[in-house]
């Protein structure tokens, strides 16, 4: 009798282990997927998806566009960082709430200001990011 309760319980942590390194497995394959950035000129929006925090930014007059240079992060609220790649709620120095969706923190951020939402994205290559940053500009105009 025993050895068959042993047996069980063998099963169910090997299916549990499974289970939980399948998942974690996911979630780092996700975080390290570059984003998706569409512009929808109909709704003049950006729309950030892919890894794991995607995110709708409406795009008007009011909304201010830049490119800035990076900015120290001085630490993650709810997000995902591997390495250069940052996506998710941040603070920046200052103590300020932003969300990022990075492909490469150390090139230059694309900065999108509405009121006290603020957004710094950018690719991993630093042409696309000067592309987007353009059509963004397009965009509002």
């Amino acid at each position: 009798m025993k050895n068959k309760e042993t047996k069980v319980k063998v099963i169910i942590s090997v299916v549990f282990t499974v289970l939980v390194l399948g998942f974690t497995g996911f979630l780092l394959l996700r975080s390290f997927k570059g984003s998706d950035f569409v512009i929808d000129e109909e709704l003049s929006q950006l729309e950030i998806s892919g890894g794991l925090y995607g995110k709708t930014i409406e795009i008007d007059d009011s909304v201010i566009i830049s490119m800035v240079d990076p900015i120290e992060i001085t630490r993650r609220t709810n997000g995902s960082s591997i390495g250069n790649v940052k996506s998710g709620s941040f603070t920046l120095v200052g103590d300020v709430p932003v969300y990022l969706n990075l492909g490469n923190s150390t090139h230059d951020w694309i900065a999108i200001i509405d009121g006290e939402d603020r957004y710094y994205i950018n690719l991993k290559d630093e042409q696309e990011t000067i592309d987007l940053y353009n059509d963004l500009l397009d965009l509002q105009d």
